[in-house]
């Protein structure tokens, strides 16, 4: 597990621009933390990363929103917030049907479909700190198949990371 902290919304934008550069279609991640932790803000600088022109909103009362995706490669971006299934319904959302080898899935609050997540797949959780705005980010891989191409991938990601964190502190 790595630990990241993000002092602002700026920032973890620009953390998950830097994901989206390494991303590939069948990636799923996992987006978890309480409520205002910034899940929506790190998908909203993914998508931006990614080419998606419109504005990008949770879909609380929707539960899964499609962006197409594309350049450099086809694929679509599902974003998909569980919340509302807390209480039931997660079987009604077919979440299988978006778990495909041209799609990244992003899943917010994701232990309200924990029974039909895939065996592998990224998980980045989000935990306010004291400050308002700072944060930590725990970032996991899990499963067996894309276990080292995740784990090669958080890796980059990381490194790419601390390389930007590098030059906004020496500017």
């Amino acid at each position: 597990m790595n630990i990241l902290s993000v002092k602002s919304s700026q920032e973890t934008q620009a953390l998950a621009s830097e994901l989206a550069a390494l991303l590939h279609p069948g990636t799923v991640i996992l987006l978890d933390g309480p409520l205002g932790s910034g899940k929506t803000t790190f998908t909203q600088g993914l998508g931006k990363a990614l080419g998606i022109k419109r504005a990008i909103k949770s879909p609380t009362y929707t539960i899964v929103k499609e962006y197409s995706i594309e350049e450099p490669e086809a694929f679509e971006l599902i974003h998909i917030d569980a919340y509302r299934l807390e209480t039931g319904g997660a079987d009604s959302i077919d979440l299988h049907s978006y778990l495909r080898p041209d799609t990244v899935v992003l899943i917010e609050w994701s232990e309200f479909v924990a029974d039909y997540l895939p065996s592998d797949y990224i998980r980045i959780k989000f935990i306010p700190q004291d400050e308002l705005t700072l944060r930590e980010i725990e970032i996991s891989t899990h499963g067996t198949k894309e276990q080292a191409a995740y784990h090669e991938l958080v890796a980059t990601w990381l490194n790419n990371w601390e390389r930007v964190e590098a030059s906004n502190d020496s500017i």
